[in-house]
């Protein structure tokens, strides 16, 4: 054996060790995930995004479904369908905005991909409406749960659609 051939073997051969024990002792990475129910606690349908992950717990209120909006036969019915389709809209991960806009003189909120997309977007997941009479981005504003709230709201002149982030700084897994 050589004299070169000695020096290799005797360099590589504790770098394969080191990379395979690294390999090894990676920690296996703990899933994931969200759950988007409705709940009707104390009367008020509420959606709730729980994040799982690994063992622990944490549930924000999405949308709380107050009866100046909503009247009490459409508040239970609509946040359910609110919570089946933000439930598929976080399984696909499509749509990371939630927006208002008028469609057919509807006040309507709905999930969207990106900034600078309307409700009338291909890709936009139509989520509950408003009165007509209703400012939609001061009443999804005012359902909103805190955790969602962006820190100043729409006032009467507000003009532009505003867009609510659906995975804020705290979410743990963007």
């Amino acid at each position: 054996m050589s004299k070169n051939h000695s020096w290799l073997t005797m360099g590589t051969v504790p770098l394969w060790a080191l990379g395979a024990v690294a390999a090894l002792s990676v920690p296996s990475t703990a899933t994931s995930t969200v759950e988007v129910s409705c709940q009707n606690d104390a009367s008020t349908p509420t959606v709730v995004v729980t994040l799982l992950q690994e063992r622990t717990t944490k549930e924000h209120t999405l949308f709380k479904f107050l009866p100046q909006y909503f009247s009490d036969k459409d508040a239970l019915k609509t946040c359910q369908n609110a919570a089946t389709n933000l439930q598929a809209v976080y399984d696909k991960g499509t749509a990371q905005y939630l927006t208002t806009d008028k469609l057919n003189g509807q006040s309507t909120v709905c999930a969207v991909a990106r900034r600078g997309v309307g409700c009338d977007h291909y890709s936009a997941q139509l989520l509950f409406t408003f009165q007509p009479t209703d400012n939609p981005s001061q009443a999804l504003y005012a359902i909103l749960g805190n955790d969602f709230k962006q820190v100043q709201a729409p006032d009467v002149r507000t003009i532009s659609r505003i867009y609510t982030d659906t995975k804020p700084s705290w979410w743990p897994f963007k």
